[in-house]
């Protein structure tokens, strides 16, 4: 592995480069309903209070995105599942109650007859500031066509009746979402501006309200093919006539999986997350594999954590304490430097980027809704994390 130079002095280039990175961040986003959202937190705290968390993290996770200013002229993408009109009507309510603008689009990656949607698009960006940061809306790709949706599927379109989000099908729904994301990138600016366009597309998760929002600008300015950041910031072998530089950024997560990952214009979108073994303890393993299998470069970030299991509502609640101070000395076993072993053995073409940094945006809601469940108490100075049951 090489050691790069800092993901903070990274950031501060790219900002000192290019004010506003550009590219995409695409939110995939499960919609917080109760008994069907993070259901293995309903031991701790209930249907209702999973239900809850996961809204309160999902509204932490757009604000922040919405709220940078670097991230203005980046396109914000949120796909939610499940991709039907109750899904949809469940997500706005969100976005309505966080007062943030949004787009309904259905973008079909395969055919170019959808101008009415995207110039729409363009001309709110170009003459209307507040809807410049408005996210825009795209239902999941199903899965395999059901009896209730096999004939959509046979008209070859990519929004379905159903869709959800799981593992065994994950990779393709990313795929389907690097496809319609590129296209709203490419078709969202004039002809004479391309020769520059950031095609960055960055993903995220709802379930890590810790934003690092240093890392989110790096990764888009990492994979920004045209961006000279790469020129000094790469660390690997390349041959320097070679027209695609940008590289492809990740953080890990501390379960195995990730949390961020960003890929340039040039990373081919059918075969990056094909190969990849979801919900597994080698997950951001494989798709380091997978991404530098197709010669896409890739450097590391710091490790964010999940919120998936009762014990992560822990840590988590030990990790917010610690930012607001009100948490007595506690030993820190979750040091933001720390990778995992698995992560030890890679490729060449893998650089990882030690940042001493704790930018983060605080996690308002999450707080607040760990509060209202009464998972967490502060009483005299300490804290408390209760376990329901236990």
């Amino acid at each position: 592995m090489v050691f790069d130079g800092g993901c903070l002095l990274g950031a501060a280039a790219a900002m000192e480069t290019q004010a506003c990175v550009g590219g995409a961040v695409v939110v995939f986003a499960k919609c917080p309903i109760a008994g069907s959202s993070k259901t293995r937190l309903a031991p701790l705290l209930g249907a209702e209070g999973a239900a809850r968390l996961a809204k309160a993290m999902l509204s932490d996770v757009l604000v922040s995105l919405s709220e940078c200013a670097l991230l203005r002229n980046t396109l914000k993408v949120l796909v939610y599942a499940p991709g039907t009109q109750s899904g949809e009507s469940h997500i706005v309510s969100i976005l309505h109650s966080l007062h943030l603008s949004y787009h309904m689009m259905d973008i079909d990656p395969s055919k170019d007859e959808q101008s009415d949607q995207i110039n729409s698009l363009d001309e709110n960006r170009e003459h209307n500031v507040s809807d410049a940061t408005g996210w825009i809306l795209l239902p999941m790709k199903s899965s395999a066509p059901t009896n209730s949706n096999i004939h959509t599927e046979q008209k070859q379109s990519p929004i379905a009746s159903k869709s959800c989000l799981t593992s065994s099908s994950l990779g393709g729904k990313l795929e389907d979402a690097l496809e319609r994301t590129r296209k709203l990138i490419s078709s969202t600016v004039n002809d004479k501006n391309k020769s520059n366009l950031n095609e960055a597309v960055l993903f995220l998760g709802m379930d890590s309200p810790e934003l690092p929002i240093e890392e989110i600008v790096y990764g888009l300015q990492q994979s920004n093919d045209h961006s000279p950041i790469n020129e000094h910031t790469s660390n690997c072998k390349a041959n320097k006539s070679e027209k695609n530089n940008g590289k492809a950024h990740m953080c890990p997560a501390h379960d195995g999986g990730y949390g961020l990952l960003s890929v340039p214009k040039h990373a081919p979108s059918s075969k990056i997350f094909s190969s990849v073994r979801w919900s597994n303890s080698l997950t951001a393993v494989s798709q380091l594999k997978a991404l530098t299998d197709c010669g896409v470069q890739v450097s590391l970030g710091k490790l964010m954590y999940d919120v998936d299991e009762p014990a992560d509502v822990k840590s988590l609640t030990m990790r917010l304490a610690r930012s607001r101070g009100i948490e007595n000395r506690t030993k820190d076993s979750f040091s933001a430097a720390q990778t995992d072993d698995s992560l030890s053995n890679l490729s060449s073409g893998i650089s990882l980027v030690v940042s001493s940094s704790k930018t983060a945006s605080y996690p308002h809601h999450t707080w607040k809704a760990l509060l209202d469940l009464n998972a967490i108490q502060s009483d005299g100075g300490n804290l408390n994390t209760l376990y329901r049951g236990a």
